[in-house]
């Protein structure tokens, strides 16, 4: 069962909610549990009768070294501001003298307000006579406004936690990734990418490991390339050191006048036969670096396998009967269409007659078929090897060169020796014909 791919966003907005959810969480469990508790502490202490006292001598302090009477509201007011959310009321026979919300309001009342026993009043004796003072104030607010702060910078700190907690597998995956990336840049090409998960970074992965097996594929095509041209290069090099100093042991015959009369004629055909033989080892590395060349081809339209082929195994039969070879012809022409490349068609049947020249044994027949195999076209082509040794072993350059040749077409080019019985076939595929545009306007 494939598995629906996940988004790194959905992933990211799913773990925002669960790190919001934790923090809010936290931020409430802090703020209101810790608030309780102050709350439950400060109403069992005195806490706040302490900090008014100290207000309390702090002003008396103030009103005997500045000898203040209960109407100087403007030098009163002036110490309360220097203690500020505070509302201090200072009554003289229940009768509000002064108090900080409207210090000038208060000059003129004569109301008498009546006397509360849960308020503090603490005496302080005045210029104009002593009054009592009455502080309302606050302190606890600082404490709960430090535990919000706490709480919320806790609640953050949290928030980032989660976040980052739910985030590291990812993290970890995408420095992973990295140390993938940079062993295939150093040439590492058999180091796999690390695929995790379901989400876009998997399937990043998964393209980089496609692009690495890729390259891994091309460097072992290169590296075959370059092992066959190396062995190429080898056996050519041997094929032509052997006519070479057989020429130049013939021209030296020449030069130095080593021969008789007689023998000049001989001489000389020898040596023509051997510049000969390397013109055509020359050709045939100049054939196959044209084929092995990684240069692309444009088929032809599709043929009937009969038009491609008939009069190219006719030429060639009629060449093999002036060459005094027998053979038996099974053309049994299916009613196929293939695509093929013509001059690729010319130099693979080129090759077929100059090995069966070279190697077949002429006293036996050639056998030469064509038959419908595989869905495509099989062209076989059977012989007896000669038993007669050739002055020049082959290169195999020219089986290599068909098959790069067929490979190029589509198709593919199978040789084999079973005791003295070679045996080479060329396959191609079948493919649909060609409709016209009239047939398309038709249909």
């Amino acid at each position: 069962m494939k598995h629906r791919a996940s988004s790194l966003t959905a992933h990211f907005g799913l773990l925002l909610l669960l790190s919001g959810a934790a923090a809010v969480l936290v931020f409430c469990c802090l703020r209101f549990g810790g608030g309780w508790l102050l709350e439950q502490y400060f109403n069992g202490s005195d806490f706040q009768q302490q900090y008014n006292e100290r207000r309390i001598q702090n002003f008396q302090s103030y009103v005997e070294e500045n000898g203040l009477a209960t109407t100087d509201t403007a030098q009163i007011t002036r110490w309360n501001k220097k203690h500020p959310l505070i509302l201090m009321e200072v009554y003289r026979s229940n009768i509000l003298r002064y108090t900080s919300a409207a210090p000038e309001e208060a000059l003129d009342n004569e109301t008498e307000v009546p006397y509360y026993t849960w308020v503090s009043y603490y005496e302080i004796p005045f210029a104009d006579g002593a009054a009592e003072v009455v502080i309302y104030a606050d302190d606890t607010y600082r404490f709960f406004t430090w535990l919000t702060v706490l709480s919320l910078g806790i609640a953050l700190l949290v928030f980032l936690g989660v976040f980052l907690w739910g985030s590291r597998g990812l993290v970890r995956y995408i420095c992973q990734l990295s140390v993938d990336i940079q062993a295939m840049e150093g040439g590492d090409l058999d180091v796999p990418i690390t695929f995790r998960g379901n989400h876009e970074l998997t399937r990043l992965a998964h393209s980089l490991d496609s692009m690495r097996r890729a390259f891994q594929e091309q460097k072992e095509q290169e590296t075959n390339i370059f092992r066959a041209n190396q062995a190429m290069i080898t056996a050519m090099s041997h094929d032509l050191r052997t006519p070479l100093t057989t020429l130049q042991i013939y021209t030296d015959i020449l030069r130095y006048k080593k021969y008789r009369p007689d023998q000049l004629d001989g001489y000389l055909e020898k040596i023509d036969a051997k510049a000969a033989q390397i013109k055509q080892l020359s050709e045939n590395i100049f054939e196959y670096s044209l084929v092995s060349r990684h240069q692309t081809i444009e088929l032809e339209a599709p043929r009937p396998v009969r038009d491609v082929f008939h009069d190219q195994l006719s030429e060639m039969a009629v060449y093999l009967t002036q060459q005094n070879f027998s053979f038996e012809l099974e053309l049994d022409w299916p009613d196929l269409d293939i695509s093929i490349y013509s001059q690729y068609i010319k130099r693979l049947m080129d090759n077929v007659l100059s090995n069966l020249v070279k190697y077949a044994d002429a006293e036996l027949p050639i056998l030469i078929a064509v038959m419908e195999k595989d869905g495509g076209v099989a062209i076989l082509f059977q012989n007896k090897i000669s038993s007669t040794p050739l002055q020049q072993e082959g290169t195999h350059i020219g089986l290599a060169n068909m098959k790069a040749m067929m490979e190029k077409m589509g198709g593919r080019c199978c040789a084999g020796q079973t005791g003295s019985l070679f045996q080479l076939e060329l396959w191609f595929p079948s493919v649909p014909p060609k409709r016209s545009e009239e047939d398309t306007h038709e249909t």
